[in-house]
């Protein structure tokens, strides 16, 4: 995959999170606690510019309260955007 690939991938991620996070009326402060993970982190996912982990992704699916389909759907973007960027 090419570099702008893997940035269309981690983008669409970034999308789907704050989308979740903005349905679960959470602000980036209040979903990084609940999941445990630092601001910057949750920014950082949410802006395009990171990857998430597959631990990060079960955490924040976790602290999104989000259902079978949901959550099948956001770890399946979480693991595409993660193998991209690992290569």
């Amino acid at each position: 995959m090419g570099i702008e690939q893997d940035a269309d991938l981690r983008g669409t991620f970034g999308r789907a999170l704050r989308e979740h996070r903005l349905q679960a009326r959470l602000t980036q402060e209040e979903l990084a606690a609940k999941a445990g993970l630092g601001i910057r982190t949750l920014s950082d996912l949410e802006r395009g510019v990171a990857s998430p982990r597959p631990a990060t992704a079960e955490l924040l699916c976790t602290a999104l309260g989000l259902g079978r389909p949901a959550a099948e759907g956001f770890h399946a973007l979480a693991r595409a955007s993660w193998r991209a960027a690992r290569g």
